[in-house]
């Protein structure tokens, strides 16, 4: 009787797994992302799949979530088992960590190794380190950018020219700048310091504010997950509490007082964001521009070299704050956790593939130039692309191809390595939050509702601060910075 249930048993797992191999033919995939699908997405993915089921057996389906939406709809969807096959992963904003501990993710270490010849071959293995949890794989890093970049921003030298200013040397310059260009604008638009979405508010990393830590005698450090000041001796503090925390908001309150910020910074979202660069009114950007031709529309004389990229104390060390800042994971909902390797390792098997989905028909939607530039067919507006994804959420620098307009600074600062960079000593370092969990949501909660306003400005510090961290600290924030601290001395002292 045993032998007959064990082959029943035998050939119920030959039949469910031929069942899935049949099925493959047209096994679909459902990819959640962040944004809103590009305006000839359908013709697209039309295309897309016809390759996709030639080459794979495989159909895609994406989903997009409007950024406003992103944080609370994909936790929504994780905590209901809601079943989907890959989503994106921002680690500047919220980082892989959190949905682990969760239990949101996938462990698809054998499915990478199985199915993703082509993702391995392209994906260096220091950049795999960073997507590894106990040596486990639960994220498909993404290879886009040189990560040293952060501390960047960008300004126009044609305004800087125009007002007679020298480029900016410390933060007060930038602010008196910015100051003087707002005292002589001639437009109707106030040019307003283009401000991020607020959920990266309090995160120097998400919205680029570390631009002002490379004047502060304490660097390098870095601020991992809004949290924690970790300096490159692998010193931890609580970053709410630092000085430097206090500089950054000192600066956010002259330029909020002296007008430089939006009023309604606290409710920017990402669409407002993007046309506020877009638009061209303003003399600096916290980061890099990524396409100047939008920019053109108000602006026609601007010209590539106009756009500059900066960085203060340009001679200080240029630090790596991620091992990875973008990925992509397999929810633990999903059925069959090969299929969102499948298509990702698709992608990056050759140029083809990840050209027609990267960046549309070719001579409908983009047209190649070169081996790696594109030019992109724009709206009826003329703002955005009528198709392309983004390469920071999905993108490899083995296939990366730039708008022939993006400005030559952007492209020599994120798009070249930079071999005397450094890493961060938490870069790699996965923070497990399983044993304060409640303190952690709590602490979260807490600088967004109460220490963010005070932050970027719009709260006088002496009157917000000390009740703001009174209600951090009384939420957990103690012991959430001694839960990070002990494991990041033990993830050093193991030569992690």
């Amino acid at each position: 009787m045993k032998r007959i249930v064990t082959m029943v048993l035998a050939l119920a797992l030959v039949a469910g797994t031929v069942a899935f191999a049949q099925s493959a033919g047209t096994a679909k995939i459902r990819y959640v992302m962040p944004g809103d699908a590009p305006k000839d997405f359908d013709a697209v993915i039309q295309a897309v799949n016809a390759k996709l089921k030639a080459d794979a057996g495989l159909e895609l389906q994406c989903s997009y979530i409007p950024w406003d939406a992103w944080e609370n709809k994909i936790n929504l969807m994780l905590a209901s088992g809601d079943e989907f096959d890959l989503f994106h992963v921002m680690q500047d904003w919220i980082p892989y960590s959190t949905y682990f501990s969760k239990g949101g993710l996938s462990d698809i270490t054998d499915a990478v190794d199985k199915f993703g010849p082509a993702l391995k071959k392209v994906i260096p293995a220091d950049i795999w380190s960073g997507a590894k949890i106990k040596g486990r794989t639960y994220v498909v890093p993404t290879y886009w950018v040189e990560l040293a970049s952060e501390g960047d921003f960008t300004i126009r030298q044609d305004l800087l020219a125009a007002n007679k200013l020298p480029p900016p040397k410390t933060p007060a310059d930038l602010l008196a700048d910015m100051e003087t260009v707002a005292r002589n604008w001639k437009g109707s638009d106030k040019p307003y310091l283009p401000m991020v979405p607020s959920g990266n508010y309090a995160d120097p990393i998400g919205m680029h504010s570390s631009v002002l830590h490379r004047s502060y005698a304490s660097f390098p450090f870095t601020v991992k997950e809004k949290l924690f000041f970790v300096s490159q001796s692998g010193e931890v503090k609580s970053w709410v509490e630092t000085p430097e925390f206090k500089q950054d908001a000192a600066w956010f309150r002259k330029a909020y007082q002296k007008g430089l910020i939006n009023p309604d910074v606290l409710t920017i979202k990402q669409d407002q964001f993007t046309n506020a660069v877009n638009s061209g009114n303003w003399l600096a950007v916290l980061g890099t521009v990524g396409d100047y031709k939008p920019i053109q529309k108000s602006w026609p004389a601007l010209k590539d070299a106009d756009l500059v990229t900066m960085k203060f104390n340009p001679e200080k060390a240029n630090v790596r704050p991620f091992g990875i800042k973008n990925a992509n994971a397999v929810p633990s909902t999903s059925d069959h956790p090969e299929k969102g390797v499948k298509f990702l390792n698709w992608l990056m098997t050759n140029n083809a593939n990840y050209d027609l989905f990267m960046y549309g028909i070719e001579g409908k939607d983009s047209k190649k130039v070169g081996d790696k530039k594109v030019e992109f067919t724009f709206d009826e507006n003329g703002n955005l692309p009528i198709y392309q994804q983004a390469d920071w959420m999905m993108g490899n620098l083995n296939f990366i191809r730039l708008s022939t307009s993006s400005p030559s600074a952007t492209i020599k600062d994120l798009y070249v390595q930079d071999p005397k960079a450094v890493n961060n000593p938490a870069a790699d370092f996965f923070f497990d939050a399983s044993n304060v969990r409640a303190e952690l949501a709590n602490v979260m909660n807490e600088l967004a509702s109460s220490m963010v306003p005070v932050y970027i400005g719009v709260l006088d510090w002496d009157s917000a601060y000390s009740q703001a961290l009174g209600k951090m600290k009384k939420a957990g924030l103690d012991k959430v910075v001694a839960e990070y601290k002990k494991q990041l001395d033990a993830f050093r002292a193991a030569g992690k």
